[in-house]
């Protein structure tokens, strides 16, 4: 028994190790997680924001309209919608389905 005991603490060690390290912004350079910070976007937002082709300058607008949903911005900016014209059709309670047929 005591021979595990060494091999356990070294694995409890780099288990713990390995953990403290990771961040929720790895893979974003530091000056952009600054500029996501700035504007008031979490890690997991930020990235799904930035994996879908945006940047905090592109994600501004909406945050002041305050759209925060990655989900939302992406959807409604994919259907041509800027963020003061989501910001409108929201205050409406309309979907976005409903904003398309009433636009088109």
């Amino acid at each position: 028994m005591k021979y595990y005991m060494p091999a356990f603490a070294l694995a409890s060690a780099l288990l713990m190790t390995g953990c403290a390290t990771t961040s929720p912004w790895d893979g974003v350079p530091y000056q952009e997680r600054q500029e996501w910070r700035t504007i008031g976007m979490e890690p997991y937002a930020a990235k799904q924001l930035r994996s879908s082709g945006f940047a905090p300058e592109d994600v501004r607008a909406w945050v002041q309209y305050g759209i925060n949903s990655p989900q939302v911005i992406i959807s409604w900016y994919r259907a041509g919608f800027s963020a003061e014209q989501t910001s409108k059709w929201l205050a409406k309670g309309l979907t976005l389905r409903e904003a398309i047929e009433l636009t088109s």
